[in-house]
């Protein structure tokens, strides 16, 4: 029986060492999924290229100065376009139930379509921190918006955080001649601790201006914890978020602008990998 031929030492070498990039190419490889940690306050992490996540959105708002309760649905994909470049669409809809005098006024809207490019410049690991900018346009029947993001986030062992700076216009027609325009500029952070690598639990602030028709209207504050889970092919994220104060009425009776804005916000997130 012949022994079979031998490696050479140097092409044993060549061999491992060939074995050793693979592993720490993998091991280095960007995650499939962005999962999110916030559900207001975005991160940078986007989807490899040829990657497809649908993500249903439920946002609760209520409580003001008289009975108010809206749910706002979305339905996103998002899609991994080309090496940091992701895309996403967007079906937006709204509910809301409110007071009016002795009755209760019940709405349902289609909020249109909406379009989301967002561009990673700078990876939270890999360099001092992430970078990413973001852009969104929306196109409904009676208006329209534009909206841009720069978004900063780093991870620290354990810890994520991330701040955004937001700026958004909007156009709505409230007459076959008339149409209303709002700036909304918004800060929004958020930090997190990972329990696991799996499970997250943090805090997170939005501090909310609006500049209306007649002016500013108010700079209203919420913070409240979120809490995260990530698993191989799906994520969910869950905020609470009550209103803390206006800035805009510091150093009067009443801090809360309930007037405008709600009492309290909820937000979840479902994420799955097509």
């Amino acid at each position: 029986m012949s022994t079979p031929p031998r490696t050479p030492p140097a092409r044993r070498l060549q061999l491992a060492l060939s074995l050793l990039l693979v592993a720490g190419a993998t091991a280095s490889a960007p995650a499939t999924a962005s999962e999110r940690r916030f559900t207001y306050t975005y991160e940078s992490l986007v989807l490899n290229p040829g990657h497809v996540e649908v993500e249903p959105w439920t946002t609760f708002r209520g409580g003001r100065d008289e009975l108010y309760l809206r749910f706002d649905e979305r339905i996103e994909i998002e899609i991994g376009v080309l090496e940091n470049l992701q895309m996403a669409w967007y079906l937006n809809a709204k509910a809301v139930t409110a007071a009016a005098g002795d009755l209760l006024k019940k709405d349902f809207v289609f909020g249109g379509v909406s379009n989301e490019w967002k561009w990673k410049l700078l990876d939270p690991v890999a360099d001092p921190v992430g970078l990413a900018l973001y852009g969104e346009w929306t196109a409904a029947p009676s208006k329209a918006e534009l909206e841009a993001k720069v978004i900063v986030d780093k991870r620290f062992g354990d810890l994520v955080a991330a701040v955004n700076a937001v700026g958004e216009l909007e156009w709505e027609l409230e007459t076959p001649d008339e149409v209303a325009q709002e700036l909304v500029l918004e800060l929004d952070g958020g930090l997190a601790y990972l329990l696991t690598p799996e499970l997250g639990l943090g805090l997170e602030l939005r501090n909310h201006t609006v500049f209306a028709g007649e002016g500013f209207e108010g700079s209203v504050v919420y913070a409240g914890p979120t809490l995260s889970y990530a698993a191989d092919s799906w994520w969910v994220a869950v905020s609470v978020l009550p209103q803390v104060l206006d800035l805009a009425r510091l150093g009067s009776a009443e801090l809360q602008d309930l007037e405008h804005s709600e009492r309290i916000s909820a937000r979840a997130l479902l994420g799955i990998d097509l």
